[in-house]
């Protein structure tokens, strides 16, 4: 019963925990990609669906392109963000925007 000893248990949770961070990496890498695409996919749905209302309802197609405006600052905050992260070191993920 080597996992008795308190050293080979604590070695024993340590790699385990490392094993978890490897998929958890794996799993943010993924995530910060389809983010990444949501967030440029969500920019472009407000400016088709402003041009498509500015003939049909011109005061909708004001409000919806003021949403849009704050939207995308928000956007560009978390682009940035993203950007921050694909520029650290150790990033193993693939840079840029994923596809639909």
């Amino acid at each position: 019963r080597r996992w008795t000893n308190p050293a080979i248990r604590e070695a024993m949770v340590d790699y385990f925990r490392l094993q978890r961070a490897k998929e958890e990496i794996a799993r943010l890498n993924i995530e910060v990609r389809r983010l990444r695409t949501w967030i440029d996919d969500e920019d472009l749905h407000y400016q088709h669906v402003v041009k498509a209302l500015q003939t049909s309802d011109p005061n909708l197609a004001a409000e919806v392109e003021s949403q849009g405006v704050v939207r995308a600052k928000f956007n560009a905050w978390h682009r940035h963000v993203l950007q921050a992260i694909e520029n650290l070191a150790g990033f193993s993920g693939v840079h840029g925007r994923g596809s639909r």
